[in-house]
């Protein structure tokens, strides 16, 4: 069986149904069927139906009044129209009217099928869109790219986007935990009302309880009046606390009796405060070993740790860097007209770099880019900004390197740090071309190219 929605006949002609049933299920597919409109419409409604193959005339009924209903209900589902020869005119204006297309009868069962899997891509296609326009409606988002990686992303924020449940985002910094914490929640039942953050790394105790949960006038020096907390200022939408492995033990305790209890009390305050409020929280910390430390409470790590999100590190989805870096040279570009190009030689550098400030690092650089570059001109070389190798990827490439000097400098030159990353990948592959050009996001021919530039061999 092959994967994917199921397909509906509709129509009135049982043995046509029985013989389109056939067909289908041989090619793989799940079949429903339906003779009247009506039944066509209630199985729409219970099951999630990619393709519907739909009778022009269904005995006194006619497909053309059926089709706008089913398009009412799932407007990404694809219709293709069944027509006798004389009523092609008919067809033609159903699919003025949403459908995808039509096929004349009697039918001719290879480009039957084709039709029919074009249909179901059109279908995936406008389902994929939705969802990803439900995702990024906010002004302030931005896109996180088009490898699988980052479509997992997105698919676990929009299957937990409607729930109540607490999630927690985990990713190293500048992944785009903040941006992805606010898109769930306009993805949400609760869009229209608050979303609130916090920052809780830096924060000293007192002053992260007083933040949280407010305070009364005189709980302490300086309380000289009443100050509501973002747990209250948050109510009815999303809280979202960044860094919560941050968090003081004393204020560990108050997180958990309020997703526990949903009350809190404010600091020097004796009345329980009801909220009704949405967590969200993000940790680029190892929280399973900071619990095992003692420096995180276990029981709120399973209260947090009910849905968890992995934001994987941009050096782990190098084909998200190209359109994540022109997606910011076009959010940069001033008052042109058009956007600029980025130089072949920039694109194998952006590649090539291991970006330990992730996302936000190439944000930053490609506006520095689009800044220094005249209008009309690629981004070049010189227009970017001396990137620095991280510590743990210049040991990492130490390690992997037999001629890496044991005294190598926590900076380098771009040029030494893609050279050091094309000999470490290199040999992590076993000097296989493809597979080391696959997981540098380069092309085989560009690959060949650098070793010749950096003149590499297998001792490197």
């Amino acid at each position: 069986m092959k994967t994917g929605q199921p397909i509906l006949i509709i129509d009135d002609d049982a043995s046509l149904c029985q013989a389109l049933a056939e067909l289908l299920g041989s090619a793989g597919y799940e079949v429903k069927t339906a003779e009247t409109g009506a039944a066509a419409l209630e199985v729409v409604r219970q099951e999630s139906i990619g393709l519907a193959l739909l009778d022009i005339r269904l005995g006194a009924e006619s497909g053309l009044d059926v089709l706008p209903q089913i398009k009412m209900l799932r407007p990404e589902m694809s219709v293709i129209i069944l027509t006798a020869l004389g009523t092609v005119e008919n067809a033609v204006a159903a699919m003025r009217r949403g459908a995808d297309n039509f096929i004349v009868k009697p039918i001719d069962p290879s480009s039957f099928l084709v039709i029919v899997e074009k249909g179901l891509e059109a279908c995936s296609l406008r389902r994929k869109a939705a969802r990803l326009q439900r995702l990024t409606s906010s002004s302030r988002s931005i896109i996180f790219g088009q490898g699988s990686a980052m479509s997992d992303v997105l698919r676990l924020a929009e299957a937990v986007a409607t729930r109540e449940t607490t999630v927690l985002l985990r990713g190293e910094t500048g992944t785009g935990k903040g941006v992805l914490a606010r898109l769930i929640h306009e993805a949400s039942p609760r869009k229209k009302e608050p979303f609130v953050e916090l920052n809780c790394a830096g924060l000293q105790r007192d002053l992260t309880e007083s933040e949280l949960f407010g305070h009364e006038r005189g709980a302490f020096t300086g309380a000289v009046d009443r100050k509501i907390g973002l747990f209250e200022a948050a109510e009815g939408g999303t809280l979202f606390l960044d860094e919560v492995g941050e968090l003081d033990a004393a204020v560990q305790a108050k997180l958990l009796r309020v997703l526990e209890q949903k009350r809190f009390r404010r600091l020097g305050g004796v009345a329980d405060i009801e909220v009704d409020v949405r967590l969200i929280a993000a940790t680029n910390r190892d929280l399973e070993q900071d619990v095992a430390e003692g420096r995180f409470r276990q029981d709120l790590w399973y209260r947090l740790n009910v849905f968890t999100i992995e934001l994987p590190p941009l050096r782990e989805r190098r084909q998200d860097i190209l359109p994540l870096a022109y997606h910011f040279l076009d959010e940069f570009r001033g008052g042109r007209t058009s956007a600029p190009r980025l130089s072949p030689a920039v694109e194998e550098i952006l590649l090539a770099y291991d970006w330990p400030g992730n996302v936000r690092e190439l944000r930053n650089v490609i506006e520095r880019a689009a800044i220094l570059c005249p209008p009309g001109s690629e981004v070049l070389p010189i227009h970017l900004p001396p990137l620095e190798a991280s510590r743990e990827a210049l040991q990492k490439t130490t390690e992997d390197s037999p001629t890496a000097s044991d005294t190598a400098p926590a900076s380098m030159s771009m040029e030494e740090a893609e050279r050091r990353h094309l000999a470490s990948t290199l040999n992590a592959h076993d000097w296989n071309l493809q597979a080391a050009a696959r997981a540098l996001g380069l092309s085989r021919a560009t690959l060949y190219r650098k070793i010749k530039k950096y003149n590499l061999s297998p001792e490197d």
